[in-house]
Formats: structure tokens, C-alpha cells, sequence
């Protein structure tokens, strides 16, 4: 009975087969805990793009003002001449402490670096006030730096000032002297500029529009030089010369060149050229100039 009580037993360990469990190690056998997301900020990573060294980054525009709304015509004209003014209307508006502030800037610059800068930040409005500061002052240092002033921003509005000046101040040397470095500098630039046009494309000439009597087109107003520089001993002689050489009307060629004939600078070509039709300039004698140098004054 036993022996076959050990017999069943062993068969039922035959029949059952030995299974080996591989349980985790000690390290893995706890779960991770899930990690807390952390308090501190981290600098956001954006990736910027690519740079170009070859073109400079523009200047960005500034926004355009809002217009103001005129309610009559007259309003609108008035608003027009506040912000683009003549150059005889600007020159008008001149004082002597234009002069002093400009004066008192110009003590302020010591180096050729101020001096750019300071030319670079001077308005439009500014710029007007360059020519009759220099006619009223005398000192050779302060009229040096003015004159740098007026080569460093050299352009046709300028020339404009400078010439209603010296027709307002003439004889005054120092405007003259100015004012005919001036057109050589704006000479040697419409040179090169014409040299470019004409390499590129045929330049179109400008069509001649009337806009009625003794109103000029100040942007077509030609350089004096052209026929002659402000600083010459004989630049009267030469202008009345050339109206009276070219037979063109007297008052026509002071509209073509913006010349008031009620200036002193007027006044002396006007003299100057009636001398030359009534043939009083063939004899020096009989100049008014000539019996001007005896008459006493008050005679």
C-alpha cells in the first residue's frame, strides 16, 4: 500500500514541469516616480534668421502723419505757404537771434567731426539762415566756419538763399565769395550728374510752362555762374553784357534768373545796362559812375 502510494506520487511530479520565475532586481522593482515639472523658466530657443552681410538693414519709415482736414480753400493755401514757404518768405522771417544761436552753436565746435554733425542736423529752415548770418558778421574765424558749413550741405535750395542775399547786402564780399564757391561745388556735382545721365539714358528736356507774371519756378532757377561768379571785379559788367549781347527783354531775363530789379544787386545791373543801350559806356567819361568818384555828398 505504501510502496504504491510512493508510485503515484512520483508519476504526479513527473507530470508536472519545473517553471523558473525571473523576478526584477532590486533597483527596478520600484516604479519611477513621474518627475514634477520644474518651477524655473527657461529662455526660450528661437531661431533667428539668417543675416545678410551684403545689404545694410534699411532704416525703418516712420509712420505718415495724419493730414489735417482744411475746411475752406483759404485754410488749405495757408497751411500750403506755413510748410513749404518761399525762399524769399523764409529769408524774411530772419532775426538777429538767429544769428546768435548760430553763432553760439558754432563756439561749440571744436573738431572737423562736430562740425559734419552739426552741418548733418541743420533743417531746412536752418539752412536759410547760413548766408545772412554770414553778411552780418566780420570776424575772419566765425565766417571760415560758416562757409564750411555751406560746402558740407552744398545744394540748389542753398544757392537759392545765397543768391536773394547778396542781392539784398550787395556789395558785401563775404556773401559774394560764399556764394561763388558755392556754384563752383554745385557746378563740379551737375557735371557728374549729366555725365551719368547721358551714359544711361537721353536726358528729356523740361517743358517751359507759364504760370503767370514775376512767379518762378525756383527749382529751374539757373546758377549766376553760368555767366559769370558773384566774386568777379566785372560781374555786373558781364550779366548786363549778356542781356545785351543775347537781345533778350531785360525783365525776362531777371525772371529766368530770379533777380528783383528793386535790389540793390538789381538796381546796379539795371544801371549798368541802360549805360549799354544808350551807348554811354563806349565813353568812360560819360559813366555816372565817373562823376560819382567828385560829387560831394548831399550834391
Amino acid at each position: 500500500m505504501d510502496d504504491r502510494l510512493l508510485k503515484d506520487d512520483e508519476e504526479k511530479n513527473r507530470a508536472i514541469r519545473p517553471v523558473t520565475l525571473r523576478l526584477p532586481e532590486a533597483e527596478n522593482s520600484i516604479a519611477p516616480k513621474r518627475r514634477q515639472p520644474s518651477t524655473r523658466r527657461r529662455p526660450l530657443e528661437i531661431e533667428a534668421p539668417p543675416v545678410r552681410v551684403s545689404s545694410p538693414v534699411p532704416r525703418p519709415r516712420l509712420a505718415r502723419p495724419v493730414p489735417l482736414i482744411y475746411k475752406t480753400l483759404e485754410e488749405a493755401l495757408e497751411g500750403c505757404r506755413e510748410k513749404h514757404p518761399l525762399p524769399t518768405e523764409t529769408l524774411c522771417e530772419h532775426t538777429p537771434s538767429h544769428a546768435t544761436w548760430l553763432s553760439t552753436q558754432l563756439k561749440q565746435v571744436k573738431t572737423r567731426a562736430q562740425l559734419e554733425h552739426f552741418a548733418d542736423s541743420l533743417s531746412y529752415r536752418d539752412l536759410c539762415m547760413l548766408f545772412p548770418t554770414l553778411a552780418a558778421l566780420k570776424r575772419r574765424d566765425e565766417l571760415a566756419q560758416i562757409q564750411n558749413l555751406i560746402r558740407l550741405r552744398a545744394c540748389h535750395y542753398l544757392y537759392l538763399c545765397g543768391w536773394l542775399t547778396l542781392q539784398q547786402s550787395y556789395p558785401r564780399s563775404s556773401v559774394a565769395e560764399a556764394l561763388s564757391d558755392l556754384c563752383v561745388i554745385l557746378e563740379d556735382m551737375r557735371f557728374v550728374r549729366d555725365s551719368e545721365r547721358q551714359k544711361n539714358r537721353r536726358p528729356i528736356p523740361l517743358p517751359v510752362i507759364s504760370i503767370g507774371s514775376w512767379r518762378v519756378i525756383w527749382s529751374r532757377v539757373p546758377l549766376i555762374s553760368d555767366i559769370a561768379l558773384p566774386n568777379s571785379r566785372h560781374f555786373i559788367s558781364d550779366i548786363a553784357g549778356e542781356i545785351y549781347d543775347s537781345g533778350v527783354d531785360l525783365f525776362d531775363f531777371y525772371l529766368r534768373y530770379a533777380i528783383f530789379p528793386d535790389l540793390p544787386l538789381g538796381e546796379a545791373i539795371t544801371k549798368r545796362y541802360n549805360e549799354l543801350v544808350s551807348g554811354v559806356s563806349a565813353n568812360p567819361l560819360l559813366s555816372s559812375d565817373f562823376f560819382d568818384r567828385f560829387r560831394t555828398p548831399g550834391h
